[in-house]
């Protein structure tokens, strides 16, 4: 029985249709050239993974949390204890053990261009490790332990200006807010609210719902907040618009208390460009909200640092639900000819109770020890320290 035998060289080396078959150097030279492209092409994807590797580990870089130290709970910021006698009296912590192991804060504010004020003035913690974060904001008419004479010298948001502005202002504030929380913020970020308008439109715009009608004009800042309620898609300009507004041309506000509207409108708001910003088509814009970030606002962390917090709530999978925008628990006062009339005074002991669940990033929870709280009299004329302090002692 015959048969026909299989060689693979055969097949290999048979010639092709009208032409000649190729034999030797010249088939190998043939056969080696896609192999050839292959490995260029491989060689260049190592390359170009290696260099983004080594740019992105130089690029995005973890902060530094303070040491654990057994000293926690010494005094802070400001004068020594010998030039100031409230301030011994004030014991914020420092250091200590942390409740996660990547847990932060932020003294987040914003500064007026024209008057100097810090109108906006948040405490902020992400929790990295668990995937949360609060962001707490402290009402600008806040009345603080101030030396100052004036109403207006007492409010929280003068303690920037007063100060100088720059780094003796920077730490002033500092110092003052954490006499309200208890702690010193590992960091802070001041942000040119211009970011806001800028950011959106990066993100192609955000839904947003305006709670009531908005009617405000200002000639004089060309400025024109124009709405009714409603669902719309902001572009940047109308963004800003929204953050801005606080009354009406009527004077009426959305609330009782306009700057509380407000606060409580630019929380919806923040939120809801959270919830855009993390949406996975965002992603790939990263390296421009970073760069609107580098233009747009001055702090003591570094761009690296800043991107790793984007990197860590993206990947981490933080949801706009995870996050939570309030204000610090306070109560006012509505006495008619009162000296404190519509300023605002914190809630003692919802604050520290909000401080601990929230904010406070160390083991050893916050009490009133650590805190350099302002309470009123009822006729809204006189002030008390919950140091037993005043630093300006006319207005006890």
């Amino acid at each position: 029985m015959s048969g026909k035998r299989f060689d693979n060289n055969a097949d290999r080396d048979a010639a092709p249709p009208g032409g000649e078959r190729q034999t030797g150097a010249g088939a190998g030279r043939r056969r080696e050239r896609p192999l050839m492209v292959l490995m260029i092409v491989l060689a260049v994807i190592a390359v170009s993974a290696a260099v983004v590797t080594v740019l992105w580990s130089r690029w995005v870089v973890k902060p530094d949390l303070p040491a654990a130290d057994p000293g926690a709970g010494a005094p802070t910021d400001g004068p020594a204890a010998s030039d100031d006698p409230v301030q011994e009296a004030v014991r914020p912590l420092s250091t200590g053990e942390r409740r996660s192991e990547d847990f932060y804060t932020v003294l987040i504010f914003g500064e007026d261009l024209t008057s100097g004020l810090t109108d906006t003035v948040m405490v902020a913690s992400y929790d990295v490790t668990n995937q949360r974060a609060t962001v707490m904001s402290i009402p600008r008419d806040l009345i603080y332990n101030s030396e100052g004479i004036s109403v207006p010298e007492k409010m929280i948001n003068s303690v920037y200006p007063r100060h100088g502005r720059g780094e003796k202002g920077l730490q002033a504030l500092r110092s003052e807010v954490s006499h309200l929380v208890g702690f010193k913020p590992d960091y802070y970020v001041k942000i040119n609210w211009e970011i806001v308008g800028q950011m959106v439109e990066a993100i192609d715009g955000v839904d947003f719902y305006i709670p009531w009608h908005m009617g405000y004009d200002d000639p004089v800042q060309d400025l024109h907040i124009h709405f009714e309620e409603g669902q719309i898609r902001l572009d940047g300009r109308q963004a800003m618009e929204v953050v801005r507004w606080r009354k009406n041309n009527d004077g009426v506000g959305g609330a009782p208390s306009s700057d509380i509207s407000r606060l409580n409108l630019q929380h919806d708001f923040l939120k809801a460009v959270l919830k855009q910003t993390l949406q996975p088509q965002n992603v790939l814009k990263l390296p421009q909200l970073v760069d609107l970030f580098d233009r747009n606002v001055e702090s003591d962390m570094t761009l690296g640092n800043m991107v790793w917090f984007a990197q860590s709530a993206v990947v981490g999978g933080l949801d706009t639900e995870d996050v939570t925008f309030t204000t610090m628990p306070y109560y006012g006062v509505d006495v008619k000819g009162a000296k404190y009339l519509y300023r605002v005074f914190p809630k003692q002991r919802e604050l520290i109770a909000l401080i601990n669940e929230s904010l406070n990033p160390y083991a050893e929870e916050v009490t009133i020890d650590q805190l350099d709280l302002i309470s009123v009299s009822e006729d809204g004329n006189r002030l008390s320290s919950s140091t037993g302090r005043l630093k300006d002692p006319s207005a006890g």
